[in-house]
């Protein structure tokens, strides 16, 4: 019985054993291997498709140029990466090197929080402050941002005009209920910010982008009861800077 067991054993060793070689000699002949292709997987959610897959593997392409001649081992995952990051409508840009010898690039495609209006440019704003532009693929039906904006539109940082309309807009986009009430935004050029809504022929004021919680709470309740009394043409402005009121005014 003993034997018999340590027999068992010993086939059982032997049989790992011999997958680890086979695992080893695999690897080592992938690596040696051709690349062959490059697979983009993009996870775009409930977002309209606003980037197509050939788009960032010609991005890749044209900065790596030799890479579908290149062994899988020499394949610099990180390079690759960065050539897929310069499409601007990709975020958490990631490569790797698939068992069959594909280069595979994952990205998530970003989400627009709202379409801004930039003297003549147009461009989209997302949740990371990211600015990019529009798609020939389709578009996003965001909130719609402009202003009178004091300094140039910048792709790589926001300005003071600019993270204020993009502190409102993640707000919105994070608060659903506000959300339904809000057509347009617009700041001005002294940082005041006012609001077009959905319904009613006013517009709303609502200061800077602090105390929004506050702010739109005050501005939900007022339309629920004060606006069914006095009628939802009766004003031409309602503003909410001051803290805890909403001050109106008649046509």
């Amino acid at each position: 019985m003993k034997m018999k067991r340590s027999a068992k054993i010993l086939l059982i060793l032997l049989g790992a054993l011999l997958l680890a070689v086979l695992v080893v000699v695999a690897n080592v002949v992938r690596s040696r291997s051709q690349v062959r292709g490059i697979e983009v997987d993009i996870r775009r959610g409930s977002t309209p498709a606003l980037v197509a897959d050939q788009t960032v593997e010609d991005s890749v392409l044209a900065a790596l140029p030799t890479l579908l001649q290149q062994q899988v081992k020499s394949v610099d995952c990180d390079a690759v990466a960065e050539a897929a990051r310069r499409v601007p409508f990709l975020t958490n840009v990631q490569s790797v090197v698939s068992v069959s010898g594909r280069v595979v690039v994952r990205a998530d495609q970003r989400r627009p929080i709202a379409r801004l209006f930039h003297g003549d440019r147009e461009r989209y704003l997302d949740r990371e402050g990211a600015i990019f532009p529009l798609s020939r693929l389709g578009n996003c039906n965001v909130l719609v941002a402009g202003g009178d904006f004091v300094e140039p539109l910048r792709s790589d940082s926001l300005d003071s005009q600019l993270t204020a309309l993009w502190q409102l807009a993640s707000y919105l986009d994070a608060e659903h209920r506000y959300a339904q009430l809000i057509d347009q935004i617009y700041i001005e050029r002294d940082g005041d910010i006012m609001m077009v809504p959905k319904v009613g022929d006013h517009v709303i004021e609502l200061g800077d982008a602090y105390d929004l919680d506050d702010k739109f709470s005050n501005l939900l309740a007022f339309y629920r009861k004060g606006m069914p009394r006095a009628g939802w043409d009766t004003y031409s402005r309602i503003s909410l800077k001051f803290k805890g009121q909403v001050v109106c005014t008649k046509k």
